[in-house]
């Protein structure tokens, strides 16, 4: 029988747990039980997104394992949500899997051409504010696909859509940013009313 010196068994006992199986994911510490967010199968590309950045928060902070939310996620459903979901589990192997599924089926990629149309057909209204009327038209522009347009082409688009009293007081040359042309077109509303 050969005996070991402790710093031999020590060095021993270490390479076997170095031999083990490697854990893919550390524990999970939630799960959806408590998740308050749910999705009702709407068609609906912002309702789709809003739902998914929710969940992916909620599965964040609580500390959900990608496998723990794949079993979790019909908990989040209602109505025809919950009936595509039966039909379609067997396709998502994992979370990611899942989530592609949902914005396939319910969120399908407007063609570029439809974001612009409605870009271009949007204009300010008399009564909406500067930042309002941006917001709403960034989330259009990041509807593209990422890259198509710079920020001053973006600035572009937008400053020929805003109310003429933002345009005679900010000149177009004058911003170069999306910020700055918010901060001037509230110093247009602090000065107009």
């Amino acid at each position: 029988m050969t005996q070991m010196s402790d710093e031999q068994f020590r060095i021993f006992i270490e390479t076997i747990k170095s031999l083990g199986p490697i854990k893919e994911e550390p524990p999970s510490k939630g799960s959806f039980s408590n998740c308050t967010v749910r999705f009702s199968g709407q068609r609906d590309h912002d309702a789709v997104d809003e739902f998914i950045n929710a969940v992916e928060t909620y599965k964040e902070v609580e500390g959900i394992s990608d496998k723990d939310a794949l079993k979790g996620l019909p908990l989040l459903f209602k109505s025809i949500a919950v009936v595509w979901w039966k039909g379609v589990r067997r396709d998502a192997k994992t979370w990611s899997d899942a989530l592609q599924l949902l914005r396939d089926h319910f969120s399908p990629t407007k063609p570029s051409y439809q974001i612009y149309m409605e870009i271009f057909e949007t204009k300010q209204s008399y009564d909406e504010v500067i930042d309002s009327f941006i917001c709403k038209q960034r989330a259009l522009l990041a509807k593209l696909p990422e890259g198509r347009h710079d920020e001053e082409t973006e600035l572009d688009f937008i400053y020929g859509l805003m109310l003429s009293k933002y345009r005679e007081s900010i000149p177009r040359h004058e911003v170069k940013t999306f910020r700055e042309l918010l901060d001037r077109g509230r110093t247009v509303e602090r000065t107009r009313h």
